[in-house]
C-alpha cells in the first residue's frame, strides 16, 4: 500500500535549496503582494503573466512586443519601478488595465520564488482569494504538495504561513478518498491559520471576516511596511478569502503563468 501524499511548507527562501521538488506539486505564495497580484490579474482577464528576475528583463521584453499587447509591473522594496506601468499591485489588476494583455512582472520576493520552484512537476500560484480553487486542483492531482513561501527579504513571512495554512485547511476539506500526511511544517501553518482566522466555516458558509484578517496582515512586517507606503487598497485585496476562482499554473521555460 502506498503511503498518503505528504504536505509540507518551506517557510523561508533558504529552505528551498535543500528540498527536491521533483514529482511534487509546488504551491508558491507571496501573499503581500506578488501572488495576489497574479491571481487578481488572471481573474480580471489578463491573458498571461510572465515573471522576471530583473527590471531590465521586463523592459527588454516589453520593447520586443507589439504596442498595446503588454502591461509592465514591478517593485523593489514596495516601490514601483520607474518606467513600469504599475506597482506590484493586486488592486490595479482590473479588466481595464490588464484585460486581454500579457503582464510582465518583477518583484522583490515573489517572482524570485516562482522561478526557484520550477523543478516541481507542477507549479501553482496561491493567495487567500483563490485558496479553495488551489486546494481543489492540488487534491485532484493526488501528489505531494510543497508550499513555497517567498518570505520577506529572506526571512519567514507571517502572511505566507497563514495562506499556506488556509490552503491546507481547504485541501483537507476536499471530498474524495485522498488521505494526506501533514508534516510538522504543515501542522504549524494550519494551526497558525486557524488561530488567526477564528472558527472554521464549512459547507459553503459565508466567508471569514476579511476585516479580522486585514488587521492581522497590517501587523506583519510586510503588511505594516506596505501600509506605511499608503497601499491600503492592496492589503484589502490580499485579505479577501475565496473570492477568485482561478488557478494560475506555471508552464514552460522561460515560464509563463496562465489560468488553467
Amino acid at each position: 500500500m502506498n503511503p498518503p501524499p505528504g504536505i509540507s511548507v518551506l517557510f523561508e527562501p533558504v529552505a528551498r535549496a535543500g528540498v527536491d521538488l521533483a514529482g511534487a506539486t509546488a504551491v508558491v505564495i507571496d501573499a503581500i503582494r506578488a501572488t495576489t497580484t497574479i491571481v487578481a490579474a488572471l481573474a480580471a482577464g489578463c491573458r498571461e503573466v510572465i515573471p522576471y528576475r530583473t527590471p531590465d528583463e521586463v523592459r527588454a521584453e516589453a520593447a520586443r512586443r507589439p504596442p498595446g499587447t503588454v502591461v509592465t509591473a514591478g517593485e523593489r522594496l514596495g516601490v514601483r519601478i520607474e518606467g513600469l506601468d504599475f506597482n506590484n499591485s493586486p488592486a490595479a489588476m482590473t479588466a481595464a488595465n490588464v484585460g486581454g494583455r500579457t503582464l510582465l512582472l518583477t518583484t522583490t520576493n515573489g517572482t524570485q520564488a516562482i522561478l526557484g520552484a520550477r523543478a516541481a512537476r507542477t507549479v501553482l500560484i496561491a493567495a487567500l482569494p483563490n485558496r479553495r480553487a488551489i486546494a481543489r486542483r492540488a487534491a485532484a492531482m493526488g501528489r505531494p504538495v510543497v508550499f513555497v513561501s517567498a518570505g520577506t527579504v529572506g526571512t519567514v513571512s507571517c502572511e505566507d504561513t497563514l495562506v499556506a495554512g488556509a490552503v491546507i485547511e481547504a485541501l483537507l476539506e476536499e471530498p474524495g478518498d485522498a488521505m494526506w500526511h501533514l508534516e510538522d511544517s504543515a501542522q504549524v501553518a494550519l494551526a497558525a491559520w486557524r488561530g488567526a482566522a477564528g472558527a472554521t466555516l464549512r459547507s459553503g458558509a459565508s466567508l471569514r471576516s476579511t476585516s479580522r484578517l486585514a488587521g492581522i496582515f497590517h501587523q506583519t512586517w510586510g503588511g505594516a511596511f506596505i501600509a506605511q507606503l499608503g497601499l491600503e487598497d492592496d492589503l484589502a485585496v490580499c485579505a479577501q478569502v475565496d473570492t477568485m476562482d482561478v488557478v494560475p499554473v506555471v508552464r514552460g521555460d522561460p515560464p509563463v503563468i496562465t489560468a488553467g
